[in-house]
Protein backbone atom coordinates (compact mmCIF):
# COMPACT_ATOMS: atom_id res chain seq x y z
CA UNK A 1 0.00 0.00 0.00
CA UNK A 2 1.20 3.50 -0.79
CA UNK A 3 0.35 6.47 1.42
CA UNK A 4 -0.14 10.14 0.66
CA UNK A 5 3.54 10.93 1.09
CA UNK A 6 4.69 8.61 -1.71
CA UNK A 7 5.46 10.06 -5.09
CA UNK A 8 2.13 9.85 -6.96
CA UNK A 9 3.54 9.40 -10.49
CA UNK A 10 5.43 6.27 -9.47
CA UNK A 11 2.43 4.76 -7.69
CA UNK A 12 -0.11 5.68 -10.38
CA UNK A 13 1.93 4.17 -13.25
CA UNK A 14 1.01 0.68 -12.11
CA UNK A 15 -2.72 1.38 -11.72
CA UNK A 16 -5.27 0.15 -14.20
CA UNK A 17 -7.79 2.31 -16.04
CA UNK A 18 -10.57 1.94 -13.48
CA UNK A 19 -9.34 1.50 -9.90
CA UNK A 20 -11.97 0.98 -7.23
CA UNK A 21 -12.33 4.03 -4.99
CA UNK A 22 -13.20 4.31 -1.31
CA UNK A 23 -14.04 7.36 0.79
CA UNK A 24 -13.72 6.61 4.51
CA UNK A 25 -13.84 2.87 3.71
CA UNK A 26 -17.08 3.16 1.72
CA UNK A 27 -16.96 2.42 -2.01
CA UNK A 28 -17.61 5.56 -4.01
CA UNK A 29 -17.53 6.94 -7.55
CA UNK A 30 -14.92 9.28 -8.97
CA UNK A 31 -17.52 12.04 -9.34
CA UNK A 32 -18.03 12.03 -5.55
CA UNK A 33 -14.30 12.41 -4.98
CA UNK A 34 -14.03 15.22 -7.54
CA UNK A 35 -16.56 17.33 -5.64
CA UNK A 36 -14.89 16.73 -2.28
CA UNK A 37 -12.98 19.60 -0.63
CA UNK A 38 -9.27 18.65 -0.79
CA UNK A 39 -8.64 20.46 2.51
CA UNK A 40 -10.86 17.88 4.24
CA UNK A 41 -8.64 15.01 3.09
CA UNK A 42 -6.24 13.52 5.62
CA UNK A 43 -4.74 10.65 3.66
CA UNK A 44 -4.79 8.97 0.27
CA UNK A 45 -3.59 5.38 0.05
CA UNK A 46 -3.05 3.57 -3.21
CA UNK A 47 -3.17 -0.21 -3.42
CA UNK A 48 -1.53 -1.58 -6.55
CA UNK A 49 -3.57 -4.00 -8.70
CA UNK A 50 -1.91 -7.24 -7.58
CA UNK A 51 -2.51 -6.57 -3.88
CA UNK A 52 -5.94 -5.01 -4.49
CA UNK A 53 -7.08 -8.13 -6.32
CA UNK A 54 -6.00 -10.26 -3.34
CA UNK A 55 -7.90 -7.99 -0.95
CA UNK A 56 -10.99 -7.20 -3.04
CA UNK A 57 -11.25 -9.98 -5.59
CA UNK A 58 -12.09 -9.07 -9.19
CA UNK A 59 -13.18 -5.56 -8.14
CA UNK A 60 -9.54 -4.78 -7.36
CA UNK A 61 -8.08 -5.87 -10.69
CA UNK A 62 -7.18 -2.25 -11.60
CA UNK A 63 -6.04 -1.30 -8.09
CA UNK A 64 -7.72 0.65 -5.31
CA UNK A 65 -7.63 4.19 -3.99
CA UNK A 66 -8.57 4.83 -0.36
CA UNK A 67 -9.31 8.43 0.61
CA UNK A 68 -9.61 9.14 4.32
CA UNK A 69 -11.12 12.41 5.52
CA UNK A 70 -9.68 14.33 8.45
CA UNK A 71 -12.84 13.57 10.41
CA UNK A 72 -12.56 9.80 9.91
CA UNK A 73 -8.78 9.87 10.54
CA UNK A 74 -9.36 11.67 13.83
CA UNK A 75 -11.83 9.00 14.97
CA UNK A 76 -9.35 6.27 14.01
CA UNK A 77 -6.36 7.76 15.85
CA UNK A 78 -8.52 8.78 18.85
CA UNK A 79 -9.74 5.18 19.24
CA UNK A 80 -6.20 3.89 18.90
CA UNK A 81 -4.70 6.31 21.43
CA UNK A 82 -7.55 5.63 23.88
CA UNK A 83 -6.66 1.93 23.67
CA UNK A 84 -3.03 2.75 24.55
CA UNK A 85 -3.49 5.26 27.38
CA UNK A 86 -6.12 5.36 30.13
CA UNK A 87 -5.10 8.95 30.90
CA UNK A 88 -5.68 9.98 27.28
CA UNK A 89 -9.09 8.27 27.30
CA UNK A 90 -10.11 10.06 30.53
CA UNK A 91 -9.00 13.49 29.32
CA UNK A 92 -10.42 13.29 25.81
CA UNK A 93 -13.84 11.64 25.88
CA UNK A 94 -14.49 12.13 22.17
CA UNK A 95 -12.42 12.71 19.01
CA UNK A 96 -13.42 16.40 19.07
CA UNK A 97 -12.34 16.91 22.72
CA UNK A 98 -8.60 17.20 22.00
CA UNK A 99 -8.61 20.91 21.12
CA UNK A 100 -6.51 21.59 24.25
CA UNK A 101 -3.82 19.09 23.18
CA UNK A 102 -0.58 19.65 21.33
CA UNK A 103 0.62 16.45 19.66
CA UNK A 104 4.32 15.77 19.33
CA UNK A 105 5.25 12.82 17.14
CA UNK A 106 8.86 11.61 17.28
CA UNK A 107 10.00 14.97 18.61
CA UNK A 108 8.16 17.05 16.00
CA UNK A 109 5.23 19.26 17.02
CA UNK A 110 2.26 18.66 14.72
CA UNK A 111 0.05 21.49 13.54
CA UNK A 112 -3.67 21.06 14.08
CA UNK A 113 -4.18 20.64 10.34
CA UNK A 114 -1.42 18.02 9.96
CA UNK A 115 -2.06 15.94 13.07
CA UNK A 116 -4.87 13.79 11.67
CA UNK A 117 -2.80 12.68 8.67
CA UNK A 118 0.26 11.85 10.75
CA UNK A 119 -1.48 10.23 13.71
CA UNK A 120 -3.83 8.23 11.48
CA UNK A 121 -0.85 6.21 10.25
CA UNK A 122 0.04 4.94 13.73
CA UNK A 123 -0.93 1.33 14.43
CA UNK A 124 0.17 -1.61 16.59
CA UNK A 125 3.03 -2.41 14.21
CA UNK A 126 4.71 0.99 14.47
CA UNK A 127 3.54 2.38 17.84
CA UNK A 128 6.12 2.64 20.63
CA UNK A 129 4.98 4.97 23.44
CA UNK A 130 2.53 7.68 24.49
CA UNK A 131 3.06 10.17 27.31
CA UNK A 132 0.38 12.69 28.33
CA UNK A 133 1.60 15.81 30.11
CA UNK A 134 -0.75 18.21 31.89
CA UNK A 135 1.14 21.49 32.10
CA UNK A 136 -1.08 22.69 34.95
CA UNK A 137 -0.43 19.84 37.39
CA UNK A 138 2.70 21.55 38.71
CA UNK A 139 5.17 18.80 37.83
CA UNK A 140 6.27 20.45 34.62
CA UNK A 141 7.48 23.90 33.80
CA UNK A 142 4.65 25.94 32.34
CA UNK A 143 5.83 27.54 29.14
CA UNK A 144 4.52 29.98 26.59
CA UNK A 145 5.90 28.00 23.66
CA UNK A 146 3.07 25.44 23.57
CA UNK A 147 -0.18 27.37 24.11
CA UNK A 148 -2.24 24.25 24.83
CA UNK A 149 -2.75 22.67 28.24
CA UNK A 150 -1.91 19.08 27.35
CA UNK A 151 1.10 17.81 25.49
CA UNK A 152 0.74 14.35 23.94
CA UNK A 153 4.16 12.91 23.19
CA UNK A 154 4.07 9.89 20.88
CA UNK A 155 6.91 7.82 19.55
CA UNK A 156 6.43 5.46 16.63
CA UNK A 157 8.40 3.84 13.84
CA UNK A 158 8.07 5.52 10.47
CA UNK A 159 5.31 3.86 8.39
CA UNK A 160 6.57 1.97 5.33
CA UNK A 161 6.05 3.69 2.00
CA UNK A 162 5.98 7.20 3.42
CA UNK A 163 8.36 9.59 1.70
CA UNK A 164 10.51 11.75 3.96
CA UNK A 165 10.04 15.51 3.72
CA UNK A 166 12.89 17.23 1.95
CA UNK A 167 14.48 20.12 3.81
CA UNK A 168 13.99 23.41 2.00
CA UNK A 169 17.32 24.76 3.27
Amino acid sequence: MTSFGQLPKKAMKKMGQNPIRFLDSVETHMTDLQTFNPFDISNISIVKPKKAKKLLGDKGVDGAIYVTTKRAAKVIYWNFLCSKSDQYRRLFNSPQADTTAQYILNGEALSDSASSGSLFLINDKNFKTINVIDKEDGKYLVDNVVPKRYIIIITAKRPKGLVRKKNST
